[in-house]
């Protein structure tokens, strides 16, 4: 179900952009506090993160991370400019991205509702900026209630010519899902 969920998302960004995206496959993993930076990066190294909460009957949070690097040729793809023209991520680029993000979470929660019945809807979207270590810490801090501990559904999304590589996670309210 997520899958086909993160599935319709990559269509939704593929859509926009009118160009393929490819989807890897999906993992779901518990994650440590500690340890949600492995495999991503330094903490210290310069990302972009896209940040939404899912509200409905699938609470939770959605995350998409790119480097800046690949968030500035996203914002290109996005604003149908030539590679390159983007050098900084200021409030334009930014609200680029923010709109991409919101699409690709509701085009995900669009299919779960139709899958599950149960309607479901993400907040306005917030971009930042900053570290690695930074942006990670406002997700753990949001999620973290209740346990150390993260579910995460991840994919990472790609446009066919490897311009700008996304890490789409999916990270659903499980205090509230399972009590």
């Amino acid at each position: 179900m997520v899958s086909a969920a993160l599935l319709n998302a990559a269509r939704g960004l593929s859509d926009l952009l009118e160009r393929p995206i490819t989807m890897g496959t999906v993992q779901a993993r518990v994650v440590h506090f500690s340890e949600l930076w492995t495999g991503i990066g330094h903490p210290e190294s310069a990302m972009t993160g896209l940040y939404l909460q899912m509200k409905g009957d699938l609470a939770g949070q959605a995350m998409l991370i790119l480097s800046l690097e690949d968030a500035l040729h996203l914002t290109d793809l996005l604003m149908d400019q030539p590679l390159g023209s983007s050098t900084e991520l200021a409030e334009l680029e930014q609200s680029a991205l923010a709109e991409a993000g919101h699409l690709m979470v509701a085009y995900f929660l669009n299919a779960m509702a139709v899958l599950t019945g149960r309607p479901m809807r993400p907040s306005p979207p917030a971009v930042m900026v900053d570290m690695l270590g930074s942006i990670l810490d406002v997700l753990a801090a949001s999620a973290g209630e209740g346990s150390d501990d993260l579910m995460i559904f991840e994919t990472i999304l790609q446009d066919a010519q490897g311009l700008a590589e996304i890490r789409f996670w999916v990270l659903p309210d499980l205090v509230r899902h399972f009590q």
